[in-house]
């Protein structure tokens, strides 16, 4: 080994100068339907189709396939990137209220989580011993650190959808001062609809896919939740990018649905924005340090 450095510098200096002289954290969203990617300075993002079946309900199915196409959209977006930061989406993450000693360190405490094969994040609310778990299967997980590995990108952290989303709304996780809010993410395999009251989740449900004819089936169900609230519901997710679906849905909901007013306009054009804003939030997250 040592005299192959010695004979050849330049093949190893080379690489590990390419790597120090990288710079920037990324944004990064895959679906089912694209790969976005938010850079460091964008005023919009750089967003590629992706093969059909190549991510099924927000799981890529072949990593490596996922891996090179997110490292060739890097390139040719001309970016020098060291760092990604990725949204988790929506389907595969599960919500639990926890309510512990506020007094007993949280490392002490005994959490009535079921199942070794999770990986759990904690979110601190408002009440004392208030705690929010966010758990995701470890295989997923595990998933997606191999993708942005092949892509030659170090995974700096992973934030689930709803959240990233909030952050572009305005909205605080955990703030008590926060608006209500009815979400509706669009999702290929389904929808997710959740009711944030006062900075924390009160309701969340799985709803059916929009568009086609499936488009009237979820209308019919949000009809019916539209009679417990007073405030709109903010559509958001990649399937708004489907031809006509956006138009469909918000004319079907005479008023009660509307396009996500983000705080901070990405690309412009709102119906763009919309679909995603989970993807503007983590930007504003990696842009605030």
């Amino acid at each position: 080994m040592l005299g192959t450095l010695l004979s050849d510098p330049f093949a190893t200096v080379a690489p590990l100068w390419r790597r120090l002289n990288r710079w920037g954290l990324a944004a990064v969203e895959i679906n089912d339907r694209c790969l976005a990617l938010w850079a460091p300075g964008a005023i919009s993002a750089t967003v590629a189709p992706l093969p059909e079946g190549l991510v099924l309900d927000g799981i890529p199915q072949n990593p490596a396939a996922v891996g090179d196409l997110l490292g060739d959209l890097v390139l040719q977006a001309g970016l020098n990137l060291r760092a990604a930061a990725a949204l988790l989406p929506s389907g595969e993450t599960e919500w639990r209220m926890l309510r512990l000693e506020p007094t007993a360190p949280l490392k002490e405490q005994q959490l009535a989580l079921a199942g070794v094969d999770q990986n759990l994040a904690l979110m601190p609310l408002a009440e004392p011993g208030e705690w929010m778990a966010l758990l995701n299967k470890c295989q997923t997980i595990d998933r997606w650190i191999e993708v942005f590995a092949i892509a030659d990108l170090e995974l700096d952290f992973l934030e689930v959808a709803e959240i990233a989303q909030l952050r572009a709304l305005g909205i605080q996780f955990g703030d008590p001062a926060a608006p209500d809010c009815l979400l509706l993410d669009l999702q290929t395999k389904a929808s997710h609809f959740t009711w944030m009251q006062k900075g924390k989740p009160f309701y969340r449900q799985r709803l059916g896919p929009a568009g086609g004819a499936n488009s009237a089936k979820l209308l019919a169900e949000l009809a019916v939740m539209s009679q417990f609230h007073d405030q709109p519901l903010w559509l958001m997710g990649c399937e708004l990018l489907q031809p006509g679906l956006a138009e469909q849905l918000l004319e079907g909901g005479n008023g009660w649905l509307q396009l996500a007013p983000l705080r901070a306009i990405g690309s412009g054009d709102p119906l763009t924005d919309a679909a995603f804003a989970g993807l503007i939030g983590t930007a504003q997250r990696v842009a605030d340090g």
